[in-house]
Protein backbone atom coordinates (compact mmCIF):
# COMPACT_ATOMS: atom_id res chain seq x y z
CA UNK A 1 0.00 0.00 0.00
CA UNK A 2 1.87 3.50 -0.70
CA UNK A 3 2.30 6.12 1.33
CA UNK A 4 -0.04 8.63 1.72
CA UNK A 5 0.60 12.37 2.53
CA UNK A 6 -1.07 12.15 5.96
CA UNK A 7 1.25 9.07 6.36
CA UNK A 8 4.25 10.62 5.77
CA UNK A 9 3.37 13.91 7.62
CA UNK A 10 3.03 11.67 10.73
CA UNK A 11 6.33 9.20 9.95
CA UNK A 12 8.60 12.83 9.76
CA UNK A 13 6.83 14.58 12.54
CA UNK A 14 7.39 11.23 14.72
CA UNK A 15 11.09 11.09 13.55
CA UNK A 16 12.00 14.87 13.75
CA UNK A 17 10.25 15.37 16.69
CA UNK A 18 8.05 18.15 15.51
CA UNK A 19 4.47 18.86 15.45
CA UNK A 20 2.40 17.84 12.22
CA UNK A 21 1.27 21.27 10.95
CA UNK A 22 4.78 22.13 11.35
CA UNK A 23 6.08 19.19 9.43
CA UNK A 24 2.78 19.68 6.71
CA UNK A 25 4.11 23.51 6.72
CA UNK A 26 7.98 22.03 6.02
CA UNK A 27 6.68 20.05 2.75
CA UNK A 28 4.17 22.57 1.30
CA UNK A 29 7.36 24.87 1.36
CA UNK A 30 9.59 22.31 -0.26
CA UNK A 31 6.97 21.81 -2.98
CA UNK A 32 6.66 25.08 -3.15
CA UNK A 33 10.66 25.66 -3.45
CA UNK A 34 10.84 22.61 -5.94
CA UNK A 35 8.51 24.02 -8.31
CA UNK A 36 10.20 27.03 -8.29
CA UNK A 37 13.62 25.53 -9.44
CA UNK A 38 11.62 23.76 -12.15
CA UNK A 39 9.75 26.79 -13.48
CA UNK A 40 13.02 28.26 -14.12
CA UNK A 41 14.34 24.87 -15.58
CA UNK A 42 17.06 24.37 -12.63
CA UNK A 43 17.98 20.41 -11.76
CA UNK A 44 17.11 19.97 -8.30
CA UNK A 45 18.67 17.44 -5.83
CA UNK A 46 16.44 16.25 -2.81
CA UNK A 47 18.33 14.91 0.00
CA UNK A 48 20.69 11.76 -1.46
CA UNK A 49 17.06 10.41 -2.73
CA UNK A 50 16.46 11.83 -6.07
CA UNK A 51 17.08 14.63 -8.52
CA UNK A 52 14.72 16.12 -10.75
CA UNK A 53 15.64 17.83 -14.00
CA UNK A 54 14.26 19.57 -16.90
CA UNK A 55 14.43 18.22 -20.49
CA UNK A 56 13.57 19.66 -23.66
CA UNK A 57 12.03 16.75 -26.02
CA UNK A 58 12.60 17.50 -29.93
CA UNK A 59 9.72 17.66 -32.23
CA UNK A 60 9.54 14.73 -34.51
CA UNK A 61 8.84 14.78 -38.11
CA UNK A 62 5.86 12.98 -39.58
CA UNK A 63 7.40 8.95 -40.63
CA UNK A 64 6.37 6.03 -42.26
CA UNK A 65 4.88 3.12 -40.23
CA UNK A 66 2.76 -0.34 -39.89
CA UNK A 67 0.11 -0.83 -38.41
CA UNK A 68 0.82 -3.93 -36.45
CA UNK A 69 -2.09 -5.87 -36.69
CA UNK A 70 -3.09 -5.75 -40.36
CA UNK A 71 -0.08 -4.51 -41.48
CA UNK A 72 -1.25 -1.69 -43.54
CA UNK A 73 1.08 1.42 -44.07
CA UNK A 74 0.47 4.43 -42.10
CA UNK A 75 1.57 7.59 -41.71
CA UNK A 76 3.03 8.65 -37.88
CA UNK A 77 2.25 12.11 -37.37
CA UNK A 78 4.68 14.34 -36.21
CA UNK A 79 5.17 15.60 -32.83
CA UNK A 80 5.40 18.97 -31.14
CA UNK A 81 8.37 20.24 -28.77
CA UNK A 82 7.84 19.54 -25.38
CA UNK A 83 9.18 19.86 -22.02
CA UNK A 84 9.37 17.39 -19.74
CA UNK A 85 10.82 16.71 -15.77
CA UNK A 86 13.24 13.55 -15.57
CA UNK A 87 13.31 11.71 -12.04
CA UNK A 88 16.60 9.84 -11.40
CA UNK A 89 17.37 8.11 -8.14
CA UNK A 90 20.38 8.65 -6.20
CA UNK A 91 23.07 6.35 -4.59
CA UNK A 92 20.63 5.98 -1.19
CA UNK A 93 17.50 5.66 -2.75
CA UNK A 94 19.19 2.56 -4.56
CA UNK A 95 20.82 1.24 -1.61
CA UNK A 96 17.74 1.44 0.09
CA UNK A 97 15.93 -1.07 -2.20
CA UNK A 98 15.07 -4.83 -1.38
CA UNK A 99 17.09 -7.62 -3.41
CA UNK A 100 14.86 -9.00 -6.38
CA UNK A 101 13.24 -12.25 -4.40
CA UNK A 102 12.08 -9.92 -1.35
CA UNK A 103 10.68 -7.11 -3.90
CA UNK A 104 9.00 -9.99 -6.41
CA UNK A 105 7.77 -11.34 -2.75
CA UNK A 106 6.65 -7.91 -1.66
CA UNK A 107 4.89 -6.82 -5.11
CA UNK A 108 3.29 -10.12 -5.57
CA UNK A 109 1.32 -9.65 -2.14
Amino acid sequence: MPLTQSQLVGEIADRAGLSKADTKAVLEALEEIVLDQLADAEKVKIGGVVQLTVRVKEATKARKGRNPATGEEITIGPKPASVTVKARPLAKAKAALPSVAAARRRLAA
